[in-house]
């Protein structure tokens, strides 16, 4: 599809937009694995006055996440592990240019444009120590608004659908007396959790 295509669509649902104050939100898999189009997109986006927002995992050349940033008027950025070992045996990569790439957002974005989401994979970075060390690096930073997004089974019919192996299906979601404690880490160091997009 052309960019012009895809505003086409988007453009349909504008009365709701208007109510709900939506938009366009590019997502992923990972749009900055086509940052041209993706920039381009969330730039004639708001050309014709439409709320955007990407997603990403910053897992991308500054310089690509850079050109794309320019366009979006709210980013939501993953950070899944802080130990890069451990983030390398959950996603198969470091996490050093992600981090690296953290650092720079606020050169291009308010800190109140920005929500650090941290999904979180029970047995991998749901633990007390984890989280910890997420906070107080986003804390240390600047930022302040995070989402904490707990597990879920609902990719396991999908990836069945498509005859593949979902590797996390012996996992369960987190009981919400868990999320709770992870939630009073997060406010202890003075930020606040936002739920959804905005």
């Amino acid at each position: 599809m052309t960019v012009a295509q895809v505003l086409i669509e988007v453009e349909k649902d504008r009365p709701f937009y208007r109510r709900s104050g939506g938009g366009l939100t590019i997502g992923g898999g990972e749009p900055l694995a086509q940052p041209r189009f993706t920039a381009e997109l969330l730039e004639a986006a708001q050309h014709e006055y439409l709320h955007t927002a990407l997603e990403t995992s910053g897992h991308a050349p500054w310089e690509h996440l850079e050109t794309v940033l320019r366009g979006a008027d709210q980013v939501h950025y993953d950070v899944k592990h802080m130990d890069s070992e451990k983030h390398q045996q959950l996603t198969g990569r470091s996490n050093e240019l992600i981090l690296s790439n953290l650092t720079k957002v606020l050169s291009i974005k308010e800190a109140r444009d920005v929500v650090i989401r941290i999904p979180l994979i029970p047995g991998y970075n749901d633990d007390v120590d984890a989280i910890s060390e997420a906070a107080r690096f986003i804390s240390d930073l600047g930022y302040t608004r995070v989402e904490l997004i707990p597990y879920h089974m609902m990719g396991v019919s999908k990836y069945a659908q498509y005859g593949m192996v979902y590797q996390l299906d012996a996992l369960q979601p987190a009981q919400e007396e868990d999320l709770r404690g992870l939630r009073e880490i997060v406010d202890s160091f003075g930020l606040q959790e936002v739920t959804g997009r905005m």
